[in-house]
């Protein structure tokens, strides 16, 4: 999962400039017939794939697609369905529905809806690549400014610490060179990243999911808090709402302007799975499993990626952290007993600290703040080393 969009690379046609990376899905009928309508020259412009009715989007797909035309059969719910899919996981891709007897108010409906544009079916080689044009400068203008990284950091239950790995990764951030990071406590019932930091800020990421469309770069800066030591911190409510409340299109779209506002964004995730946390994960250009090294916690981290694989989350982009490593003699599991057990790589082991860290968390500080030489903390600066140089 690249944390960067791809770059607008184009051709001409007739003039005009169309997206390279444009990917059609449509029934086989409909797929063969453009095939044989696109001149050679433009045939790298569109990858063309065949698909049911009722047929999934291929993720991969949908993860390098610069733009995309969907064949749509407004009478069918699954063909609306795969519809919103698709919108849901890329808010701000130009979508193009591809339709049968197409009329001026089906149109409205579906452009109200969050569609681009529509073509007719069966295609027609010239509408679609001045839908192409179009697509192209919106594209563009969206990819102005380039997506930062983002990285879920995930716990593999309650209390394996992934929140305290969150809070002591982005001041790491800051300290290997990242300049505006930002952390977004989407644990909308028990968020305790300001906690951690000790600090109050006036604005919750609750308030800015409800504030839909008036939501833009300057209320999302406005509500991030510069906690003086790297990190700024968008925080969770101070008081407990409903999971299942959050609507996963302001949240995507939340996430996607956290990524043009900092140069790097830490999401850290409630306990309990949820459709909305899942499209975060889905949507972050890393995730970070924390997990235990107990054989109880193990079991907690394999049905996680089990649900990831569910929604195919890619392997490559999935890695463990080990909290609380213990480098015994006999001690019974070691890193590459994880590894082996939940088939991911361990990205990182960050010892354990029996004293020093809980001392710093009650007085609202970080560990490097009260024990310089914490094994935890140069652990987490390596950490942090590492995703500076494989996410740029």
């Amino acid at each position: 999962m690249n944390p960067f969009d791809s770059p607008t690379d184009a051709t001409n046609h007739r003039g005009v400039h169309c997206l390279v990376n444009c990917h059609v899905f449509a029934t086989r009928e409909h797929v063969r017939a453009l095939e044989g309508l696109l001149p050679d020259e433009h045939a790298a412009s569109v990858t063309l794939h065949e698909i049911a009715p009722q047929e999934p989007v291929l993720p991969e797909a949908l993860r390098q697609a610069q733009c995309l035309i969907l064949e749509v059969d407004p009478r069918d719910q699954s063909s609306l369905a795969r519809m919103e899919q698709v919108r849901r996981a890329r808010p701000s891709m130009p979508i193009i529905a591809a339709i049968q007897n197409a009329d001026f108010n089906l149109t409205r409906v579906l452009v109200r809806q969050g569609v681009f544009d529509v073509v007719s079916l069966p295609f027609d080689v010239e509408e679609v690549m001045s839908r192409l044009m179009d697509a192209s400068a919106t594209f563009a203008a969206n990819s102005a400014v380039a997506l930062a990284p983002m990285v879920s950091v995930v716990g593999s239950a309650a209390a394996v610490g992934a929140t305290t790995v969150v809070t002591h990764l982005a001041a790491a951030l800051a300290d290997a060179g990242v300049r505006r990071c930002c952390i977004v406590d989407l644990d909308l019932q028990f968020g305790q990243i300001a906690d951690y930091y000790g600090i109050e800020p006036p604005t919750s990421v609750l308030e800015l999911l409800e504030a839909g469309e008036r939501l833009d770069g300057d209320l999302l800066r406005n509500a991030a808090f510069d906690t003086g030591r790297g990190p700024f911190v968008i925080s969770a409510p101070t008081t407990i709402h409903p999971l299942e409340q959050v609507d996963v299109d302001g949240l995507l779209r939340l996430l996607d302007i956290a990524r043009r506002e900092f140069d790097f964004v830490l999401l850290d995730l409630p306990a309990n799975w949820t459709n909305w946390t899942l499209s975060a994960v889905a949507a972050s250009s890393e995730v970070l499993l924390v997990t235990g090294q107990s054989l109880s916690a193990l079991r907690h981290a394999k049905r996680c990626i089990e649900l990831f694989d569910s929604v195919e989350i890619p392997e490559s982009c999935t890695s463990v952290v080990v909290n609380r490593f213990e480098k015994r003699l006999l001690q019974k599991i070691g890193a590459d007993d994880v590894e082996r057990a939940l088939k991911r790589q361990v990205r990182a082991t960050l010892a354990v600290e029996k004293g020093g860290l809980s001392e710093a968390q009650d007085r609202g500080l970080l560990l490097p703040e009260v024990a310089r030489r914490a094994r935890f903390s140069a652990d987490i600066a390596e950490l942090a080393g590492e995703l500076t140089g494989a996410l740029k």
